[in-house]
């Protein structure tokens, strides 16, 4: 009997240890500070790098975060608002084309009434000592693009029985000058938005291919193909059809279903739709 009785203390001692911390646990998770509030921001709900006019969104919190259902949990200071504007709550909208900088901080304790009153709401209590070392504010530089609709011009070298696909008129002149001829324009791509196409080059197999997929992009990467970023972009409704020649061991892509159709017949095999275009 003793011996069941010392177990039972040692076990309810245990249990209560145990209860003890995560009650800790849970207190210590529901107390903002002021200084790391900026940690909290989700920063895929910011708009960066490449945006089109009339895009927009709601800057948020992390969805595991205390205070992910918080509106006014962060301050925001846009260099040229004619270009970018952002409202208390977070609400982005792109107006013009042009570059910015959004920078984006914390509101000091009782800085913004609103935030408080979400964190009573919210039943989120403050940390009585903040961190010594706060987080700086974040900036982010934002490019917005008016997102026209751009030709992909189509050149074929017979040489090297390959042809190549760009957005960059450049590049068609100077190629047309070395011995590739140029096929009039393949299809039409849009600055930002869809899905990114990838180019990569093979120096040894003097040859392009192009990928919407990262995976592939990077595994390439990694065998000897020299990533070119990123060629254009896929939006729109109308397929890019892909095909391959194994005898000169390449890739054709092409918007003409009539020429998908006949070359398929034609020692080029059918490899589906490989990205979409307007």
């Amino acid at each position: 009997m003793k011996k069941i009785s010392v177990i039972t203390i040692i076990l309810s001692v245990i249990t209560l240890i145990f209860v003890s911390s995560m009650k800790v646990k849970a207190e210590e998770t529901n107390y903002y500070t002021y200084n790391n509030g900026v940690a909290y921001l989700d920063e895929k709900t910011v708009p960066q790098s490449k945006i089109a006019i009339a895009s927009t969104g709601q800057i948020i919190p992390l969805q595991d975060s205390i205070i992910r259902d918080s509106r006014y949990a962060f301050i925001y200071k846009v260099s040229d608002s004619s270009i970018l504007t952002v409202d208390a709550k977070g609400n982005w909208q792109a107006l013009k084309p042009g570059v910015v900088t959004l920078t984006i901080r914390v509101p000091e304790r009782d800085e913004v009434v609103d935030f408080e009153e979400e964190l009573n709401n919210l039943g989120v209590s403050r940390a009585s000592v903040e961190p010594t070392v706060a987080y700086a504010p974040k900036v982010f530089t934002i490019n917005v693009l008016a997102n026209q609709l751009h030709p992909v011009y189509r050149l074929y070298q017979s040489g090297l029985k390959t042809h190549i696909y760009t957005s960059d008129g450049n590049e068609r002149d100077t190629l047309m000058t070395r011995g590739w001829n140029f096929e009039g324009t393949a299809w039409s791509t849009r600055s930002v938005g869809g899905q990114s196409i990838y180019r990569l080059y093979h120096p040894g197999l003097k040859v392009h291919h192009y990928t919407m997929d990262t995976n592939e992009y990077n595994v390439l990467g990694e065998r000897g193909w020299n990533q070119e970023g990123i060629a254009y972009q896929s939006t729109g409704t109308k397929p890019i059809y892909r095909l391959y020649n194994n005898g000169v061991k390449k890739h054709l892509y092409t918007m003409d279903e009539n020429e998908k159709n006949v070359l398929s017949n034609r020692g080029w095999k059918y490899e589906g739709i490989a990205w979409m275009v307007e």
